[in-house]
């Protein structure tokens, strides 16, 4: 007797369809060459979560570093007009006096070999710790602007704070001021208004999306977002740091009674690298436009002495530079390593490197949101606890309000701050941007700080996280699979 077509079930092609793409995919993640506990864990995935698991790796499994997401990397590009600075590198390498501390030299070897990044001499920093007075900062300094505005966020919102700064670059597109926007596809999505793009548009102010959801080209690059945050005026002055454009950024917003955040003005010869990230991913998320030497001014006003680097990073450039900063720091820290990172789901490298540290007698304090933003998340990063406990590091969960800071401190000789976090996604799946610093008074600023901050926090012990029960340790294990696509 035949069996036509239309007598098949349609659950049974569908189940056939499923467990041949599964088949498919299973030779694809061994052919990979992934870490084995990760390609176990994606293997788990699709095997025991139907459906769910395959969606979740095609768009978080796919090793797209070596499929190239976009053309145009800071590494790669402008090294025309940042040529003077590249020969001061040069310079200040060869004369570096033999005393200098090996770590750092390792540092700044290590930054400029795996992203490009030269060290810059003539800074100026100025921490800001406080959302209200940070905006208040950027809102003076758009209104100076004379030439042009650059500003790229990761989450941008048409609420009380986006409509104060809408107000104030529409005042300056009417006054010729060339303004330029990026907004991350995913974290801006449907975050900004139709009303107020039209606003925006109707001014002259040219925006574009990074990695449009939209758009049939990056709809499937989802997982890969654009977690930089910066702003470039004139070529002059720049902001970077955790912040993004919205009110809770300033009030803490509905779920926080308070946000504790770390934020950055800058002056000085680091703001050239702020606007080479800038324009590559405008060109990124568009086409190329010529002349970016109109962006980087010939002459930069003296400030201070401030050696530092502007480094960057994305889940397609060769190395991935700031892991690679965050592991060296710790590995190489004699005394004391100082983490601030709302989340904390770090991969192999770095939790080796901190629990060597931590066994060798370095003191290794890190702190986190302890009312989180995102409940998984949170959930994951308890499964690291016991281990690093036992070896002797020190966990705070922040309780004033939500923790978004982003620094580390070694030895009080390298600090970095800027908008990478302490997870997988950040380290090695977000696109980054990381200031290093090597003078004293910065680094006792974010040092001081964080001790300041531990007045708000609980230490968490061994005795707390043990007390969890099986539901509970189960679910933080079942989320730490998963981690690669929280």
């Amino acid at each position: 007797m035949e069996i036509t077509m239309q007598e098949i079930p349609v659950s049974f092609i569908l189940t056939v369809v499923y467990i041949l793409y599964v088949i498919l995919l299973t030779f694809i993640i061994i052919l990979d060459n992934k870490s084995p506990e990760v390609a176990i864990g994606w293997l788990l995935a699709i095997i025991l979560i139907p459906y769910v698991g395959v969606v979740f790796y095609l768009f978080g499994g796919i090793d797209w570093k070596r499929r190239k997401i976009v053309k145009y990397r800071p590494e790669e590009v402008f090294k025309e007009e940042t040529s003077v600075l590249i020969a001061q590198q040069k310079k200040f390498l060869a004369d570096t006096p033999p005393d200098i501390d090996n770590d750092t030299y390792k540092a700044i070897l290590l930054t400029l070999n795996s992203s490009g990044s030269v060290i810059t001499l003539n800074n100026k920093c100025d921490f800001i710790f406080d959302g209200g007075e940070a905006m208040e900062l950027l809102l003076e300094d758009l209104r100076n602007a004379e030439k042009f505005i650059h500003m790229e966020f990761f989450i941008w919102r048409s609420d009380i704070l986006g409509d104060r700064i809408a107000d104030v670059l529409i005042d300056k597109a009417g006054k010729g001021v060339d303004i330029r926007l990026i907004f991350d596809g995913v974290g801006s999505f449907t975050r900004i208004s139709y009303k107020y793009r039209r606003r925006l548009r109707r001014a002259g102010i040219k925006y574009r999306y990074f990695l449009d959801p939209f758009n049939p080209l990056f709809g499937r690059l989802l997982n890969y977002r654009n977690h930089r945050k910066i702003v470039v005026i004139d070529g002059q002055v720049g902001f970077s740091g955790g912040m993004n454009i919205g009110q809770e950024y300033i009030t803490g917003g509905n779920k926080f009674p308070t946000w504790r955040d770390t934020g950055m003005r800058l002056e000085g010869e680091c703001i050239q690298f702020l606007e080479g990230a800038f324009l590559s991913d405008w060109a990124n998320s568009g086409s190329a436009e010529g002349s970016p030497s109109r962006f980087f001014p010939p002459h930069l006003k003296e400030v201070e002495y401030k050696p530092m680097q502007v480094v960057c990073s994305g889940p397609d450039s060769k190395w991935h530079a700031i892991q690679q900063l965050f592991f060296t720091m710790i590995a190489n820290a004699n005394h004391e390593i100082l983490i601030q990172s709302p989340y904390f789901i770090p991969d192999a490298g770095i939790l080796s490197a901190m629990e060597t540290a931590a066994l060798a007698g370095v003191k290794v304090r890190v702190m986190m949101a302890g009312l989180p933003d995102k409940k998984m998340p949170f959930w994951a990063a308890q499964t690291y606890f016991i281990d690093l406990l036992e070896a002797g590091v020190e966990f705070y969960l922040y309780y004033e309000g939500f923790m978004h800071s982003k620094i580390m401190v070694a030895d009080e000789l390298i600090a970095t701050a800027g908008t990478c976090n302490m997870d997988i996604r950040s380290l090695h799946l977000h696109y980054e941007i990381n200031c290093v610093y090597y003078d004293h008074a910065t680094i006792t600023t974010l040092r001081e700080q964080f001790y300041k901050d531990t007045q708000s926090c609980l230490q968490i012990t061994l005795e707390n996280i043990k007390k969890q029960n099986i539901f509970k340790r189960f679910r933080n294990s079942f989320c730490r699979i998963l981690s690669p696509v929280l």
